[in-house]
């Protein structure tokens, strides 16, 4: 597993590989550099053999691979970590268990599930009720159950979007009852349903890839589409509060610059964006990568702390 790795150390193991860059040093040498990763943690690598190059620089999205090299210090760092000095990149085979490279957030999908269900259950306008309960149902509430919420980000695991999902509605319920004016219903479904795009946007696969169709609208607009879609079979929805609903799903990221179409309006909408970004942002402490205390965050481009 990766997280048992040690300094000096030979490796050869399945992993999953992101290729991040393939260049040429000042020697005027090829070389290949990314990331390998299995469900215990990740590892940046980086080739300079010829052979694994090209098959490496014919990866279009993350791939499992079955991977061998020795363990180092990466110079670059600056805190000492380490780095897969790669001299072997092949296909996995058959015989190659990959299981292992599914991330997992070790977290307890079945009390998440029940969660949901209570959250989902929690609505009493009989319009919001009704398109969440329709939104999430059949196959979609099955795959809502396993997506991850984030390729590498935030929740990038099996279950994550499950997980990101209850815990940003009760962040929000709260702060909903702390401010007070507030549509209950309307943060909860709003909470509910503001990831709902990432089922098409990015795929439960290995590597969770992101799919044409998410490059081409993502998730906010895939969302709000298939949100939209429902409610016009939905005569128990009136269309002011549809239109709410609508601005919350629209407006989750907080402001145009951080990719929403729209910037929050409504008490509303500022609270499920909040919830959202701190639940995304305290993700970050979910699975430690290191030993130390401090740890490099490229998410939030700081060193964060864990005691």
């Amino acid at each position: 597993m990766i997280s048992d790795l040690k300094l000096g150390e030979k490796m050869e193991q399945p992993c999953l590989v992101r290729l991040q860059k393939i260049g040429t040093s000042s020697n005027g040498k090829a070389y290949a550099k990314g990331l390998l990763e299995d469900n215990s943690g990740c590892i940046p690598f980086i080739c300079f053999e010829a052979g694994p190059i090209g098959r490496l620089q014919k990866l279009e999205e993350p791939r499992p691979m079955k991977v061998g090299g020795s363990v180092d210090i990466n110079k670059y760092s600056t805190n000492m970590t380490l780095q897969i000095i790669m001299q072997k990149a092949e296909a996995v085979g058959p015989e190659d268990d990959i299981s292992s490279l599914l991330p997992s957030g070790g977290i307890d999908l079945e009390a998440y599930k029940k969660k949901l269900d209570e959250l989902m259950a929690g609505i009493k306008n009989p319009g919001l009720k009704k398109l969440v309960a329709t939104v999430l149902s059949g196959e979609t509430y099955q795959q809502f159950l396993i997506n991850p919420a984030g390729m590498r980000l935030h929740h990038a695991y099996v279950g994550g979007l499950l997980h990101h999902t209850v815990c940003v509605a009760e962040l929000a319920l709260a702060m909903g009852k702390t401010v007070g004016g507030v549509d209950a219903d309307l943060v909860t479904a709003g909470a509910l349903l503001h990831d709902v795009g990432k089922l098409k946007e990015i795929s439960p696969e290995l590597g969770f890839p992101y799919t044409t169709e998410g490059r081409f609208l993502g998730h906010i607009a895939i969302g709000a589409m298939k949100i939209k879609e429902v409610a016009g079979h939905i005569d128990e929805l009136k269309p002011e509060t549809l239109e709410q609903l609508l601005h919350i799903i629209l407006s989750h990221h907080g402001d145009m610059e951080k990719g929403s179409p729209v910037n929050c309006k409504t008490k509303e909408s500022f609270i499920v964006h909040y919830a959202d970004e701190l639940d995304a942002n305290l993700n970050q402490f979910h699975k430690w990568e290191s030993k130390s205390s401090w740890e490099y965050n490229k998410m939030l481009q700081r060193y964060l702390f864990k005691s």
